[in-house]
């Protein structure tokens, strides 16, 4: 699964700034994706904004306070180069409708299609792709739309629902309370191969009553069990558990809230692992990769501390 963050998309925008014709002076997005990735480019790129339906309609073109550059242009009908923008493209359906509509309303401008993510056979049909990210892909900002969750595990306090507040966590009629009315969080619109929690087994029927009470579809229901909830504050760390269920089934990607047991799950399991927390894919990758890095500090830090206190020593005698 090819997994891109937030954080993945705006460096790879500003990597590929100098990508952008300079004489664009609109940037148009394509709803819903490609309207934020426009509207990033036009920040960056101090040029006005707007999404596609206004820009063929012809309608206001809104820019704020913004300090505004000597080109800019006051309303749609003056705009000479439009760079129109979707944060990917696959089969290539609404760059294919985008330019029929171009085609039959506005012929005279010059147009470049933009998609930020596309596909080794896609590619071709924008005029300017920033990164190849080959399917299966994923995006932080339609994961829990997307048809791959069928494939996946995930959490469920801290990620589909908020986490128990320490008050709420007595076993009793608090928690109780909590597990029937707690606050969504992510709710994702598709079917989720596995929920994995270690809630205990006895509140099935409170959490399957919550997870139905909020649509949420799910393929299995894995809780802790044969443990009182003494036994599972002692364990503290429940990456092993989850780490176990990850690694025999077929899932392809965990989502998990606390970044720790993030860590471990993903290094137990030898698979990724998203985290809630901090909004990081982990793999064993860049997991190995951290560990080199603090290692080679540590090392730096213990040779300092061993020069000066040899200094010290050679002081005293």
């Amino acid at each position: 699964m090819n997994f891109r963050t937030y954080e993945d998309l705006t460096k790879c925008l500003v990597e590929n700034l100098y990508k952008i014709p300079r004489d664009v002076d609109l940037i148009v997005g394509i709803p819903r994706s490609g309207t934020m990735v426009a509207n990033i480019l036009a920040l960056y790129l101090n040029l006005p904004f707007t999404d596609f339906d206004n820009f063929i309609n012809k309608g206001t073109l809104k820019t704020g306070t913004t300090r505004k550059c000597q080109k800019w242009i006051r309303s749609i009908d003056e705009a000479k180069h439009v760079l129109i923008v979707d944060d990917s493209i696959s089969s290539g359906k609404a760059i294919r409708e985008a330019k029929k509509m171009m085609g039959e309303k506005r012929t005279s401008l010059n147009v470049t299609f933009l998609a930020v993510y596309a596909l080794t056979i896609s590619k071709k049909m924008v005029d300017i792709f920033l990164e190849i990210c080959e399917q299966p892909r994923m995006f932080e900002w339609n994961y829990m739309h997307h048809w791959a969750l069928e494939y996946c595990c995930m959490d469920i306090d801290g990620v589909i629902c908020e986490d128990p507040k320490w008050l709420q966590n007595d076993d009793g009629k608090k928690y109780i309370d909590f597990l029937e009315n707690a606050s969504p969080k992510f709710v994702p619109t598709q079917k989720v191969g596995r929920l994995v929690s270690t809630r205990l087994e006895k509140y099935r029927p409170q959490t399957e009553l919550w997870l139905k009470k909020n649509g949420i579809e799910y393929g299995e229901l894995i809780l802790l069990d044969g443990v009182t909830a003494k036994e599972r504050a002692l364990l503290g760390n429940h990456a092993d558990y989850k780490a176990k269920i990850y690694k025999e089934c077929d899932g392809i990607l965990f989502f998990e809230s606390n970044y720790d047991q993030a860590v471990n799950i993903c290094m137990l399991s030898g698979k990724p692992v998203f985290c809630i927390e901090n909004r990081t894919l982990i793999t064993s990758e860049n997991v190995v990769q951290k560990l080199r890095v603090y290692n080679k500090e540590f090392n730096v830090t213990m040779k300092r501390i061993i020069k000066k206190l040899a200094k010290k020593i050679n002081y005293i005698k």
